[in-house]
């Protein structure tokens, strides 16, 4: 009986578990996912287009700036120290603030000797400048057809002049020119169109020691300006002596030329020296402007262009 009771308690606690709550493990929080960083998925910046390459079309090389003065010959008035009245014309050159050169005359002539020279170193052309009407029928215009060609870029500021006793100038005045070729440089340095930190000069017989001599006054007076002068067939006809003058310029160049039969300039030449000067003695060849032939070797008008060159620095020679 006992175990019966028995039997019976422990089917009573099976029913009794079975009917009760079922009963579950506790639930373990479970961690939220962290909340992510939406990764910026980088976008492609759009991509820089260069421009198209356009070609650049070609350029010419800056040119110098022209002075918008005319061709033609300018009339200039001036005077000496002394109160002198003298006359020049001035050839303005295609360029601003251009080199010049002065031309001096030999004597018995004047300043139409240059008649033809001056236009060639102008180097103006096209334009066509006018002849001066008193020069045009002078012997200076036979040179115009042995000038050697000029370089296109080429163009100088030119003024020749009348000393003292010819052509326009005033008669009587007795025999100072060094005065004169002084006047020249002060005149030249003040005419629109030049750089009167740039100047040189060339004569020949009278104006052979004029355009030294003046060089040296002028520098002398100013401190600088001119840069050398060139000679046919000095002679000391100024007062100054030829060799003191070049040796005072240097080292300014100073080119001598002469004719070897033509003794008193000759000897001119050869007295004068320095390391900044050249003598050119032809065995053949006459005084002062008869030195400008295409018979001579070389001849006078290449040597022109040469000095010219070596005092301004650009080319001459075409």
């Amino acid at each position: 009986m006992k175990q019966i009771s028995r039997v019976l308690l422990v089917i009573a606690l099976i029913l009794l578990t079975a009917c009760s709550p079922k009963s579950f493990p506790p639930e373990v929080p479970t961690e939220e996912p962290a909340a992510t960083v939406e990764e910026s998925i980088p976008t492609e910046a759009p991509v820089a287009t260069e421009p198209p390459v356009t070609e650049v079309p070609a350029t010419e090389a800056p040119t110098r700036p022209l002075s918008g003065l005319s061709a033609d010959p300018q009339r200039v008035e001036f005077q000496a120290e002394d109160g002198v009245k003298l006359v020049g014309y001035y050839y303005p050159s295609k360029y601003a603030n251009a080199p010049a050169v002065i031309l001096m005359h030999w004597a018995g002539g004047d300043l139409c000797d240059w008649s033809a020279i001056s236009p060639w170193l102008q180097n103006r052309p096209d334009e066509n400048p006018q002849e001066i009407e008193r020069c045009i029928n002078s012997s200076g215009a036979a040179l115009k057809n042995i000038l050697p060609p000029m370089n296109k870029d080429a163009s100088f500021a030119v003024f020749a002049f009348d000393f003292r006793d010819y052509g326009e100038s005033d008669k009587g005045a007795g025999w100072d020119l060094a005065k004169d070729a002084l006047a020249s440089f002060e005149t030249v340095a003040g005419l629109e169109g030049v750089d009167k930190s740039r100047i040189t000069a060339m004569g020949a017989s009278i104006g052979a020691d004029g355009a030294p001599d003046g060089c040296l006054l002028f520098n002398q007076k100013v401190g600088s300006g001119c840069l050398g002068a060139l000679s046919l067939s000095p002679g000391n006809y100024l007062g100054m002596l030829y060799s003191t003058v070049v040796t005072g310029l240097d080292p300014n160049p100073v080119w001598c030329l002469a004719g070897e039969l033509d003794k008193e300039a000759a000897t001119t030449c050869a007295d004068a020296s320095g390391d900044h000067y050249r003598s050119q003695v032809y065995p053949t060849g006459g005084h002062g402007m008869m030195l400008l032939t295409d018979q001579l070797d070389p001849p006078a008008l290449i040597l022109i262009q040469e000095f010219l060159e070596l005092v301004f620095g650009e080319p001459v020679k075409g």
